[in-house]
């Protein structure tokens, strides 16, 4: 059958009915029949780090700026600031968003804000990252997480362009400078570009425009205000840092966030001409969804816990402070029942996302009908 060549974006696409609430039913009750001894102790440390790694982050500027004329602890110092953003985000801004953190979703709400202090806009991207990547992952014109630039060709049925044709290569410039545009370009387009997905698909109030303009100024006042007219460091030498900044950010970011999805190994649903999927969303979720390197602590560590994405999917309200347990309740699951379920190795993983790149930069026409 020939495959749709445009996407419609006004009309949500519909999943397989009925078993959707079945199997989260029964995978629910397993995983909370293991969980419910240690659910304190695992919750409470994340309520810990919730309250002191922002506090770490601001000691972790200062300390940076104070270092200077050192070139090496200056540098080293906003190249840590950009790993520990990524740190923060996995362990702090992802969870918070989720309401997994604290009882009360204002308080949640509350320390959702740091996002904006870090630069980027919290308001947009919780609705970017719920409404649509968790409800549609990989699914070209609704997962909004995947579609970063246009400069980049992840879905095999996007349109191609003479520059897709090197992006295996240029991916190792252009990854770098994935924040940057996050911070500088892509916030605002989803605010002001009438073709922006997300804001076709949710209300923008006046007041959000007003938070955006504020804190967006309020990053350039205490990134390059404050270190050249307070601690009197040279321009060239904070915009240098912030580029470093940005850069291992962006690397360290793209390294955990791309691989569980955007793999050779994942499927890329296309609904029909009625928006039609062929699978629930249940199954929607493990062909689309890989874990990384369940079993290694030190990967598990600095990810966050964010390598047992399945779980995360399936369960976006659970802590991840029981996502192992869940992960192997969901893996023994899926066998019992006869759903994939794939785990890689953080190497291999971020390996199958470069074959994915790369695929995608050899253009034919391997979806449409030649004969």
């Amino acid at each position: 059958m020939k495959q749709p060549t445009t996407f419609d974006q006004t009309t949500l696409p519909k999943f397989k009915p009925d078993t959707r609430e079945k199997h989260l039913r029964n995978l629910q009750k397993r995983i909370n029949s293991r969980i419910k001894n240690d659910k304190a102790t695992g919750v409470n440390w994340i309520r810990i780090k919730t309250c002191i790694f922002p506090i770490m982050y601001a000691a972790l500027y200062f300390l940076t700026l104070q270092a200077y004329p050192s070139t090496f602890l200056f540098y080293l110092g906003y190249f840590t600031m950009g790993i520990f953003l990524v740190f923060i985000f996995l362990t702090v801004i992802h969870e918070v968003s989720h309401d997994n953190v604290l009882k009360s979703k204002s308080l949640n709400r509350f320390f959702l804000y740091f996002f904006d202090l870090l630069g980027a806009n919290s308001f947009i991207w919780k609705k970017r990252h719920e409404l649509m990547h968790h409800n549609f992952p990989n699914m070209q014109g609704w997962d909004t997480d995947i579609e970063q630039s246009s400069l980049f060709k992840i879905y095999p049925t996007a349109p191609h362009s003479r520059l897709h044709n090197y992006q295996h290569y240029l991916m190792f410039l252009l990854y770098p400078l994935y924040l940057f545009n996050w911070l500088i370009i892509r916030d605002f387009k989803d605010y002001f570009s009438s073709n922006s997905t997300i804001k076709k698909s949710t209300h923008i109030p006046l007041k959000e425009y007003i938070k955006l303009i504020f804190f967006k100024s309020f990053y350039i006042l205490y990134m390059f205000i404050v270190p050249i007219f307070l601690f009197n460091i040279p321009f060239l030498s904070v915009f240098t840092g912030f580029l470093v900044l940005t850069f291992s950010a962006s690397v360290f970011a793209l390294a955990v966030l791309l691989p569980p999805h955007a793999n050779i190994a994942n499927e890329f649903p296309i609904p029909d001409l009625n928006q039609q999927l062929k699978t629930t969303w249940f199954e929607h979720q493990l062909r689309t969804t890989t874990d990384i390197s369940n079993n290694n602590w030190f990967i598990s560590f600095f990810m966050g816990n964010f390598n047992y994405h399945v779980a995360h999917h399936l369960f976006p309200h659970l802590s991840y402070a029981h996502m192992k347990i869940a992960t192997e309740e969901i893996a023994v699951y899926a066998t019992e029942n006869g759903f994939s379920y794939r785990q890689y190795p953080f190497w291999k993983a971020l390996h199958n996302h470069y074959l994915l790149v790369k695929q995608n930069a050899m253009h034919a026409s391997i979806f449409e009908e030649t004969f």
